[in-house]
């Protein structure tokens, strides 16, 4: 195997960064599209005209999304863990992650989430009360994570890394177990695919335990951990071009696979349901597709990103460090570009574009002043 050796370097991996700030973009365009029609749960979802392409391209986005996206986040942030565990030690590491992750998840749970309902109740017409009023009468039962599941998720992760892993060692990061073969990452996807199906059984889409959908919780996981065992072993040193090509050609297939098992499998005629868990052929094949479209993107994109985007500049950088500030605010800016240009009599596609690309620029813009703002610079 042709190995592309990219050193450790002292100062921040650039590619990574940049990666990040795609993450966090793809999750704006997801939240976007299931507002205009694309399958999925969110706060604020509107009624636009119909049209068969928006529809299966819309319903392909979010499909191939939920099949990675979330899982390379838990990837990136896995990978980052020893780094900062070595230096910090665990007493300091663990405080500063209840600080960066615990705070912004408890302001969200108590004050942003009914925040974000309240606006789109008034985008809805439905309520007429002040943001005050409504807050003291309403807000109680509508305490919750939002989209910041995925931190309360990474709280957990992390706590348990910290509860099994041995002494930190700095020296182990140093050591290079070799990639596992194509092999091996095969009978990996079979397995976590056939796991994914078991849980499903209990917990199938769209269900869960503290807004903690279970369902995605094996493929979850698995990235988790190895982007623990990437660093300490140096595995994405070892990740080549031509690997990550030849999973990525995988992964294109098994998507052009997905219009076929949805016609196959009864959407059409409202069976979409069935995907969601259960002893049916339909489900089994939703999990299995998914752990093979992940594992080629997410090769292909680190890669992609190691090779073509590998540098910073001032935009980058800021662009990088408002990211989490737009993880934790953009259901604001979504809900605000979903009610401003609902009435335009335009397919949906269109309408998610136009509104996506404003929600962008506004959430990054204002990230980068909110994330300064005294008190804030400590946690954001």
């Amino acid at each position: 195997m042709q190995e592309i050796s990219v050193p450790k370097a002292a100062g921040r991996m650039d590619y990574v960064d940049n990666l990040r700030v795609f993450l966090t973009a793809l999750v704006v365009c997801h939240h976007q599209s299931i507002a205009f029609g694309a399958p999925g749960g969110w706060y604020y979802v509107v009624t636009a005209p119909k049209d068969m392409l928006s529809q299966v391209v819309m319903t392909l986005f979010v499909a191939v999304n939920q099949a990675f996206f979330m899982s390379l986040f838990f990837f990136v942030a896995a990978y980052f863990t020893p780094i900062s565990l070595d230096k910090k030690g665990k007493g300091k590491f663990a405080r500063d992650r209840l600080k960066r992750l615990g705070i912004p998840l408890v302001v969200y749970f108590f004050l942003l989430n009914p925040s974000v309902v309240y606006l789109v109740l008034l985008f809805s017409g439905k309520t007429s009360a002040g943001y005050f009023e409504f807050m003291v009468e309403r807000a109680p039962d509508l305490f919750g994570s939002g989209p910041m599941w995925f931190v309360l998720a990474l709280i957990m992760f992390t706590a348990v890394y910290l509860a099994v892993s041995a002494r930190s060692r700095r020296e182990d990061s140093a050591r290079r177990v070799p990639l596992p073969g194509n092999y091996t990452i095969l009978v990996f996807i079979v397995i976590i695919g056939a796991v994914t199906f078991l849980v499903r059984l209990v917990y199938p889409v769209g269900t869960g335990i503290l807004n903690l959908q279970l369902a995605y919780f094996p493929l979850y996981i698995c990235m988790f951990a190895f982007g623990i065992l990437a660093n300490r072993w140096s595995w994405l040193d070892q990740l080549d071009t031509r690997r990550a090509n030849r999973w990525f050609y995988v992964s294109i297939g098994t998507i052009l696979t997905l219009p076929a098992i949805v016609l196959l499998g009864g959407v059409p005629e409202g069976n979409d349901y069935i995907f969601s868990g259960g002893l049916t052929w339909q489900a089994y094949a939703y999990a299995a597709w998914e752990p093979f479209v992940c594992v080629g993107i997410c090769m292909k994109l680190l890669v992609f990103f190691r090779e073509r985007l590998n540098k910073a500049n001032a935009l980058t950088a800021r662009l990088s460090r408002s990211a989490y500030t737009v993880y934790i605010l953009h259901p604001f800016f979504v809900v605000t570009a979903t009610g401003l240009i609902k009435g335009l009599t335009l397919p949906p596609l269109a309408l998610a574009m136009i509104a996506c690309s404003a929600a962008l620029i506004v959430a990054f813009t204002c990230s980068n002043v909110i994330r300064q703002a005294p008190l804030l610079n400590k946690v954001l």
